[in-house]
């Protein structure tokens, strides 16, 4: 499963890659497809919620930039097409996981040190994780399951590129639009998004307002991105492991990931003849959601165990469980209120532009485009 987040993660990279050239070739070290799950759903979903935290936290922030370059909006029929990436910057505080402070029921520490990587952390790791349990033919306490804990891609910053058009409408009021429909990314899986803005011009609604040396406005931004990718959990096998399900049983398997940005802000800003300033605060906030549908196998000690008998559902060790749909997380993002400033250069129709976002994942964001009117 583990592998699986990274095909997610190397694809947004991938993508990101078009955009921002720095991102490079990035590899998460995430461990085996289906061991995690071998310690149970619940167990899964507290480690997977605090591993996948920064990305969760990163790409949300990330998506919420990039929404205007100027506080001041299109003519009737004015339009702008930008091409744009937002990088949230990973605090320090959350590229390392405390693994007994996660409070889990089955799974632990079997050796090396308690602190693990996050998925922005260090791409090493000495520490396996496990379940212990006591053999009944030795009566010693062994691992029913060990492997090693998955390690971060080192790389403490999260990229998201978008393509955004934006059309102004009637009374100072600008409509846009991102949008990427669901497209095939081989061995990736599928991709899409979908995003809607308006900003809101207020000069005109202040009693003199208009001549004002600077223009107010309003924005409000949606964005919803999601993934799914298909991938193979297989069942333990050995002489100790006892197995009911025919290979079908494991068919279906999958990740789905959607994650949901929003933002409103409060924008100020001054616009000359070629460059264009601004700065402002607001709120906003994300939602990631991870699901995992199919049926998954589970190695759980045989509580029929009995040696002396002919049944291999009750000689063996170890019994396989089939698990439905175990990962199911929802990730609520840790940035709320936001401050921010950019600039725009217009140089005849093309337009360069940047700003910086300041919140608990700061984000810088920058890009070129087409604007007319």
């Amino acid at each position: 499963m583990f592998n699986n987040v990274k095909k997610i993660i190397k694809a947004l990279c991938i993508v990101s890659f078009f955009s921002f050239a720095t991102v490079g070739n990035v590899q998460a070290q995430l461990g085996d497809a289906g061991e995690i799950l071998r310690a149970g759903a619940d167990d899964a979903n507290i480690y997977l919620s605090e591993f996948l935290s920064p990305f969760s936290n990163g790409f949300g922030a990330s998506l919420n930039t990039g929404w205007f370059t100027t506080a001041n909006s299109h003519s009737t029929l004015g339009f702008e097409l930008n091409l744009n990436v937002g990088v949230a910057m990973v605090p320090s505080t959350a590229l390392e996981i405390d693994v007994s402070s996660l409070g889990m029921s089955n799974l632990e520490v079997t050796s090396g040190s308690n602190t693990t990587p996050t998925i922005s952390g260090e791409d090493n790791s000495n520490t396996k994780l496990g379940q212990m349990w006591t053999n009944p033919q030795t009566n010693q306490q062994e691992p029913l399951f060990e492997f090693d804990a998955p390690s971060g891609i080192a790389f403490e910053y999260v990229p998201a590129p978008m393509a955004q058009l934006t059309v102004g409408v009637i009374k100072d009021t600008d409509v846009s639009l991102r949008f990427v429909p669901t497209t095939a990314l081989g061995d990736f899986g599928e991709l899409g998004l979908f995003g809607f803005g308006v900003k809101h011009g207020i000069n005109q609604w202040i009693p003199g307002g208009k001549v004002l040396p600077v223009d107010l406005s309003v924005q409000f931004g949606y964005t919803s991105f999601n993934m799914s990718t298909d991938f193979e959990v297989d069942p333990e096998t050995g002489n100790d492991i006892y197995n009911p399900y025919n290979a079908s049983q494991w068919d279906g398997q999958g990740l789905e990931m959607e994650t949901s940005a929003y933002t409103i802000n409060a924008i100020v800003g001054k616009k000359l003849p070629i460059i264009a300033v601004y700065g402002g605060i607001g709120i906003e906030g994300t939602t990631t959601t991870l699901g995992s549908p199919g049926a998954y196998p589970l190695t759980v000690p045989n509580s029929n165990y009995d040696p002396t008998s002919s049944d291999p559902a009750e000689n063996r060790q170890k019994v396989i469980e089939s698990l439905s749909a175990p990962i199911d997380l929802e990730m609520e993002g840790e940035n709320n209120f936001r401050a921010f400033a950019g600039f725009r250069v217009k140089l005849a129709v093309i337009q360069l532009f940047a700003n910086y976002t300041l919140s608990t994942y700061p984000t810088a964001n920058a890009g070129f485009g087409f604007t007319f009117r």
